[in-house]
């Protein structure tokens, strides 16, 4: 279930406050508290105003994106829907611009222009088949859209962070690769509770997951690995404290923004870590990939850089 289809939920008595506690949990995660439906109009409209303007179009819609950039790679993305004379708020969430790039593919994308959202599914490089919200559909070019490989920035928004004392986490049993897979589920592995659980280490659905099923939008996931580096900082609105970790999951390496309060434990590289993430990205273009390239780059020769040192005669 996506947080499209949580939102859909709010025909029932109980569905508005279920879907504003769903949206708080992850803007918590960029140093905002969403109380009640009103806060969060209050935070679209506001992002609305002073939000970096772009839009695309589908058909006889439009979509207008508004992107609030914080600062330190924070965002709130708020979308409207526009469609002749009629426009409303479609959508708005948080939104963390991520450090590193992969590549996915192969890939798909399914779009709800209505309620302002995209979901993105495929295969990193290293690591099986992930989904993620698109955040910045209202940014990317057409042709972005008809290449075979995708690089975007992958972070996810951290609701509960757990660490641990080993600062090696122990393989994954067979059955629960399967579980990652979706050969078996999970009630016939035999792991039904968290503590089971602990042996894991990768990233995988928290739809396929007991104790975590009923509630999963589709991007959830439950990331378990160590920590390779992090990084302190606040929310310069709220003043919110706030943390950037980059883990080493097995599969790829991901990045996870968390509100400080929601992590348990202390903090150190090597410490081994257990997230629950609300997996979204960017796609991006070459020139923000040459923006935050350091390094060599592997896709080069290495004769390519004698060749510029050579003067002519």
């Amino acid at each position: 279930m996506s947080k499209r289809e949580h939102t859909e939920h709010a025909d029932s008595p109980a569905g508005p406050e279920k879907g504003i506690a769903l949206l708080a949990e992850i803007f918590e995660a960029i140093g905002f508290e969403i109380k009640d439906e009103e806060s969060y109009n209050l935070l679209a409209e506001h992002a609305d105003k002073i939000g970096e303007r772009s839009c695309v179009y589908r058909g006889h819609a439009t979509l207008h994106g508004r992107c609030w950039k914080l600062g330190h790679g924070l965002e709130v993305w708020s979308v409207l829907y526009e469609t002749g004379a009629d426009m409303y708020y479609a959508d708005c969430r948080p939104a963390f611009r991520s450090r590193y790039v992969h590549k996915i593919s192969p890939w798909e994308m399914a779009e709800y222009c209505e309620d302002g959202e995209a979901l993105v599914r495929g295969m990193p490089v290293r690591g099986g088949e992930i989904m993620f919200e698109l955040q910045n559909l209202t940014e990317i070019k057409s042709h972005m859209l008809r290449s075979p490989q995708l690089r975007v920035g992958l972070a996810g928004l951290a609701c509960k962070v757990h660490l641990g004392t080993d600062s090696a986490p122990k393989l994954m049993p067979e059955e629960f690769q399967k579980i990652r897979a979706g050969l078996i589920h999970s009630h016939s592995s035999g792991l039904t509770t968290n503590a089971d659980l602990d042996i894991a280490a990768g990233i995988t659905p928290a739809s396929r997951l007991p104790g975590y099923a009923e509630e999963a939008c589709e991007n959830d996931y439950l990331v378990r690995g160590r920590v390779l580096a992090f990084r302190d900082l606040r929310n310069p609105v709220t003043g919110s404290r706030l943390v950037w970790i980059y883990v080493d999951t097995g599969d790829i390496h991901i990045e996870l923004m968390a509100n400080r309060r929601c992590v348990q434990g202390k903090l150190m590289i090597g410490t081994a870590i257990s997230a629950t993430a609300w997996l979204q990205g960017h796609f991006l273009e070459e020139s923000e990939i040459s923006a935050r390239y350091e390094g060599v780059d592997p896709d080069f020769v290495k004769g390519d850089f004698w060749a510029l040192l050579r003067k002519s005669n």
